[in-house]
């Protein structure tokens, strides 16, 4: 089964960071598959001048605990610069199949070193090498820049890469238009964006690089909250191998407690 990036996961919620210039925002959002909970993700956004601080905490529900992590937290920071995005320091803490993991990733200029990866690396993954994780970016921050794009273009056409201290993935996002979004109880216009990302790097040793760098398909609906509030997504879908797609729909979004 095809399981969905937690960190992915994420990077959708993180299209909101243009949000919080004034104070933190928190978004909450529901992930399902075949109807089924299976996932809550909270992200809180932080952008004050030129600095920004994103943190997520997901804890999968019912059955999302019988093939998701039960609970993962990250964070990145980093420096502002018009729309470009300078990351400064990500970490990503929680356990998969009862084995804690821990990464911390520093940057240097667009260079990141791996601070932290617990556990190491096995023999059945291929490592990915210094020189093919330069100029990536964590995937918060990443999105972080498509959202600052967006918000300045109306548009969501943009490409880049990731490195999550595993693997390398490249990504793109693409306008389809906009109109009226299949979400009950909102009414108005929202922006569609396809999304797309493929393995390039930090393959399974004895997988097909072709088949394992397949690119994976997502499309997310993004809708403006007034006139003081930014692009916020309303829903997003990516396909499963296994009973049918995934959907993230936002919940509740208001600034952050105290």
């Amino acid at each position: 089964m095809r399981r969905p990036s937690l960190a992915v996961l994420a990077i959708f919620a993180a299209l909101a960071a243009e949000a919080a210039r004034a104070e933190p925002l928190e978004a909450d959002y529901a992930l399902s598959q075949a109807g089924l909970a299976v996932m809550d993700l909270r992200i809180v956004i932080d952008v004050s001048g030129s600095r920004y601080r994103l943190s997520t905490v997901a804890r999968s529900r019912g059955i999302g605990r019988l093939f998701l992590p039960r609970e993962q937290i990250s964070e990145a920071e980093g420096g502002l610069a018009g729309r470009e995005v300078v990351p400064v320091r990500y970490r990503a803490e929680g356990e998969w199949r009862g084995t804690p993991r821990r990464t911390v990733l520093e940057y240097l200029g667009r260079t990141p070193r791996l601070a932290v990866l617990e556990p190491p690396e096995g023999p059945d993954r291929i490592p990915v090498r210094p020189e093919e994780a330069d100029g990536t970016m964590d995937t918060l921050s990443a999105l972080l820049r498509l959202s600052r794009d967006a918000a300045a273009t109306g548009r969501c056409d943009l490409t880049g890469a990731v490195f999550d201290g595993r693997r390398r993935l490249e990504w793109s996002s693409r306008t389809l238009g906009t109109g009226a979004p299949p979400v009950p109880g909102f009414s108005g216009q929202a922006l569609r964006c396809a999304l797309e990302s493929r393995l390039v790097a930090g393959f399974r040793r004895g997988d097909d690089p072709a088949s394992a760098g397949q690119p994976r398909q997502a499309e997310a609906w993004i809708a403006q909250f007034g006139a003081d509030r930014p692009p916020m997504p309303l829903r997003v879908e990516f396909p499963s191998t296994f009973l049918g797609s995934f959907r993230m729909d936002l919940v509740r979004v208001g600034p952050s407690a105290p």
